[in-house]
């Protein structure tokens, strides 16, 4: 961790990915750039583990993390991710609630984060109205993202919700590298009839598959299938 200290550089990448604290009120920019620190985590660390107690909100700047919880059948069950631009729910959630956090964080890249320390966080929503606004609309928007998750899961069908996700993943041309096990994680599935579904679009030449990659051969076939589910 290194720990900033107002650089101008600095602060235009934080305005970059977070354009509303531009209009921060000087003595809360001052607050909260001597009370943060740059976090950086490697594809496959953790960030924080259920249970974990919260010290921090974060905004992040570069990179990808999955929040996950274990079911009660020891099932990994994906909540959402957090990326560039994102402020974590679950982070803004306990430390309003002072509370420890429910479900795990995980780096699936390189990342590079903001960590505003706790107390300041709580300083500045009782005393700057444009962070406030900013905090509040930011957990506004996650916990709508992550009721729409919901309504997919209880909604849609699943080759539906599968088909948008690779071709959300393969929007680039490349080639789909991950786990049949993964994605059905990421779906709210199990990997049986994922792995079904996959089989019956090789058969059908919509995809081509070898060991941990799926290549997209018919995306107009997959938009179609997504379309109607």
């Amino acid at each position: 961790m290194s720990r900033y200290v107002g650089a101008p550089g600095l602060w235009r990448d934080w305005i970059t990915h977070f354009p509303r604290l531009a209009d921060l009120e000087p003595a809360a920019r001052e607050e909260l750039l001597a009370n943060s620190l740059e976090v950086r985590l490697s594809a496959g660390e953790t960030g924080y583990r259920e249970g974990d107690a919260c010290n921090n909100f974060i905004l992040r700047i570069e990179g990808w993390s999955r929040i996950q919880r274990l079911s009660a059948n020891g099932r990994e069950v994906l909540l959402y991710r957090v990326g560039p631009g994102d402020s974590c729910v679950l982070t803004t959630s306990c430390l309003l609630g002072v509370a420890r956090y429910p479900a795990a964080s995980t780096a699936e890249t390189d990342l590079r984060e903001v960590a505003i320390a706790g107390a300041t966080f709580r300083k500045l929503l009782n005393t700057s109205d444009v962070f406030r606004q900013f905090v509040f609309e930011h957990y506004g928007r996650l916990l709508s993202d992550m009721i729409a998750l919901l309504d997919e899961l209880k909604f849609r069908r699943l080759d539906a919700r599968l088909a948008d996700l690779l071709l959300a993943r393969t929007a680039d041309g490349a080639a789909l590298e991950d786990t049949q096990s993964r994605i059905a994680t990421d779906l709210g599935s199990t990997r049986e009839p994922v792995g079904r579904i996959l089989k019956q679009w090789e058969r059908r030449n919509w995809i081509a598959m070898t060991r941990g990659r799926i290549e997209v051969r018919e995306r107009e076939a997959l938009t179609a299938l997504a379309a109607e589910g």
